[in-house]
């Protein structure tokens, strides 16, 4: 069994960044969520041109969200796998 590491101040704290994190990713992408698909030809986004034309905003709401659910898992479970590896109490 997985022995809780985090505080209650802490949790609050991560589950609410998620949360944010989560919302603003969504934002970012606006109604792509759903729709969303690959393109053909990869093309890099940190050209300017390409950045506006390709809807390179959409990829990085996703890659937002997703990093905002690292705490937002992490608050409701209660347990962090790096305060565990590097010995750190909550």
């Amino acid at each position: 069994m997985v022995c809780k590491n985090e505080g209650k101040t802490e949790r609050v704290i991560r589950v609410l960044l998620g949360g944010a994190l989560l919302s603003w990713g969504y934002w970012t992408s606006g109604d792509y969520w759903l729709s969303y698909t690959v393109p053909t030809y990869q093309l890099p986004c940190w050209e300017w041109d390409n950045f506006v034309s390709l809807g390179c905003l959409i990829e990085r709401g996703f890659i937002i969200a997703f990093i905002g659910l690292i705490p937002l898992v992490t608050g409701l479970i209660g347990w962090c796998p790096l305060k565990s590896l590097f010995r750190l109490k909550g």
